[in-house]
């Protein structure tokens, strides 16, 4: 078989040859999506760093460029919206505006719009493997704001860039009247703001300028990325930020909010907060339904695909009472929106009942997966509204379901089961998160379908230098090697060798957990960032407010970081990554194999240090031949 390769024209400071052999194997897998999870914060440092990531600064590019040598397909982002000074967390942000602190700096001097001066009196001592968020949030909106008065100034009363993009921008009006107010009282807590609000205030030309030169860099920023073969996922959050309650307060369901039930991960539950689109309005040209429409079609105008983040929140929303003085109380007596036709303490949920009470299994728990005990098609088809339209606008952008990401955690109510079923969307599976000793465990990978997403960890979990040293000394980390080991080793020789290897060594085991992800039955493949590096810090602790939430930035100088980490053991070793599920899968016994499989479990030094500069060769051995 001949794999053709196109050259990427990027110093990424990874060889030619070892980004060959790495499709090469990808495609003998049968992967078909190899996704880098990577939130804005994350990014690198740079030249004119603020303290806080920014995926459209030149560093950024190289870092993604040397992703993509290792043969990742795409990036996928945390959601991109407006964050409040106190409150980090990218999942309370704005569902149509972008956050002022992803802007790079560096654009905007070079396009002369900031100068020195500027930089003098604004930007402070930033650390560079940590966002200081709040100095970084007041940094990013200066710059960004003189920024854009010079844009308007240079350009007379109406720049035709500003001009184009409120066309194409419905929401911009309505979030620049609110922004006016905000910032002419210096509060965007709209609660403290005088009645009438609403109707009265100009514009703010400034903001418009401000989200329209973000976008402007977005565009920039994604056709580079289209150029090197990645593709953009957004993460479609399903909270709705302090200032969207404001704006769009009429969309919501009265009375209840909307948080996480208590499941196998969090037992207790968490109460989000979040309001819930009213479901009267959610009917053929309602209101919440143009809602949806609208965030969807706007990210779809941005992005290749979408990573839905709670998609129960869509089909099967857990509602509690929005009154209750004590919350977690609340969230833990709430009840599922459209599955409580008869509940005593949720009367008021009676009316937007979706099944018969004959369909309720009353002695399981309300918020267990079979609660539900049936469906019919025609309650089906009500259940897939929300995604019946999300994947409308995919389709009639040439995308479809392998371009929806769906975050199905520990739990799947038949509800939600049946809507991904009939548009044959995967889930998530978190092997970190597995029981390997239940061969049933719905993390474990071999009971993963094709059309899943299966990952080690994500943006919640702690970093796998972590569960180890929480496995160490106990019987998890022996049934967990013995389960790769039968996952990983083609016969029973090499398995029982592997077994005692990947208990005894920990970036073996790392490399084995990877490799693991890449043996099937799934199809598509992420990899938070973290888990490339060997980090051993959190990235964000679900449910808990913690100073260093949301803050964790990948090395500036990453290559160098990365390449200390292989050879000291504590990054796993891509290539020995990809060489290990080519073995478990017996796809390196042929010369063509056997030659992929020998580059990348050399790949060290000289496939590192070359600058990328290397050109694209022909991999050792027949019928492997080099792109043009």
């Amino acid at each position: 078989m001949s794999i053709a390769v196109e050259p990427l024209n990027t110093a990424s400071g990874v060889s030619a040859r070892f980004t060959e052999a790495a499709r090469a194997a990808l495609a003998r897998l049968g992967i078909e999506h190899l996704v880098l999870s990577i939130h804005q914060v994350s990014f690198p440092a740079g030249d004119l760093d603020i303290g806080y990531g920014s995926p459209y600064a030149p560093r950024a590019t190289e870092f993604l460029a040397w992703a993509a040598a290792l043969g990742f397909t795409g990036v996928a982002f945390g959601p991109q919206g407006i964050t409040s000074r106190i409150n980090p967390s990218p999942y309370d942000a704005t569902a149509f505006s972008r956050n002022p602190l992803h802007v790079s700096v560096a654009d905007l001097v070079a396009r002369g719009l900031l100068d020195e001066r500027d930089l003098a009196s604004i930007v402070a001592d930033t650390d560079a493997d940590r966002a200081r968020y709040v100095a970084a949030y007041d940094a990013a909106r200066a710059l960004l704001g003189k920024a854009a008065e010079r844009a308007l100034e240079r350009d007379g009363a109406e720049p035709p860039e500003l001009r184009r993009f409120r066309e194409r921008s419905s929401w911009l009006e309505a979030e620049s009247r609110f922004e006016r107010i905000a910032r002419a009282t210096k509060d965007d807590d709209w609660t403290r703001w005088p009645e009438g609000w609403r109707a009265s205030g100009e514009r703010d030309r400034t903001f418009e300028m401000e989200q329209c030169l973000l976008f402007e860099q977005h565009q920039a920023f994604r056709s580079a990325m289209g150029r090197a073969g990645l593709r953009l996922y957004a993460d479609v959050a399903i909270g709705t930020s302090f200032r969207d309650r404001a704006l769009y307060g009429d969309l919501f369901l009265p009375g209840y909010r909307m948080g996480a039930p208590p499941s196998r991960t969090n037992p207790d539950g968490q109460p989000w907060g979040y309001p819930i689109l009213d479901p009267r309005r959610f009917v053929e040209g309602g209101a919440s339904r143009a809602f949806l429409s609208a965030r969807v079609e706007s990210l779809l105008d941005d992005y290749d695909g979408l990573r839905i983040d709670h998609p129960h929140g869509w089909v099967c929303p857990w509602a509690y009472r929005a009154e209750d003085v004590d919350p977690l109380r609340a969230v833990q007596g709430g009840a599922r929106l459209f599955e409580s036709p008869d509940l005593d303490d949720h009367p008021a949920l009676a009316g937007f009942a979706r099944v018969r009470p004959e369909q309720i299994d009353r002695e399981r728990p309300r918020y267990a997966d079979d609660w539900v005990k049936s469906l019919e098609p025609e309650q089906v088809d009500r259940y897939a509204v929300a995604f019946d339209q999300i994947l409308a606008a995919l389709r009639a952008r040439g995308a479809g379901p392998r371009d929806l990401l769906v975050e199905v955690l520990s739990t799947c109510p038949r509800p939600l089961a049946a809507v991904l079923a009939r548009h044959q969307l995967g889930r998530f599976r978190v092997t970190q998160k597995a029981k390997t000793e239940d061969p049933t465990d719905v993390y474990r990978g071999d009971q993963a379908k094709r059309e899943d997403w299966i990952m080690v960890g994500n943006h919640d979990t702690p970093p796998l230098a972590l569960v180890l040293d929480r496995w160490k000394g106990g019987a998890e980390i022996d049934r967990r090697a013995a389960y790769l080991a039968s996952r990983l080793a083609p016969d029973p020789f090499t398995r029982v060798t592997l077994g005692v290897r990947l208990a005894r060594d920990e970036s073996a085991m790392v490399e084995g957990m990877l490799a693991e992800t890449l043996v099937g039955p799934a199809k598509n493949v992420i990899v938070f960032w973290a888990d490339l590096f060997g980090e051993r810090r959190i990235y964000n602790r679900p449910g808990e407010v913690h100073e260093e939430n949301w803050t964790l930035r990948v090395p500036a100088a990453f290559e160098r970081a990365w390449l200390s980490g292989v050879r000291g053991g504590t990054a796993p070793h891509w290539g020995r990554v990809l060489a290990l599920a080519l073995a478990a899968k017996g796809l390196d016994r042929d010369d063509e194999g056997r030659a992929i499989r020998s580059l990348l479990e050399t790949f060290d030094t000289a496939d590192l240090d070359d600058g990328g500069n290397t050109p694209i060769s022909t991999v050792t051995g027949p019928g492997v031949s080099s792109g043009s």
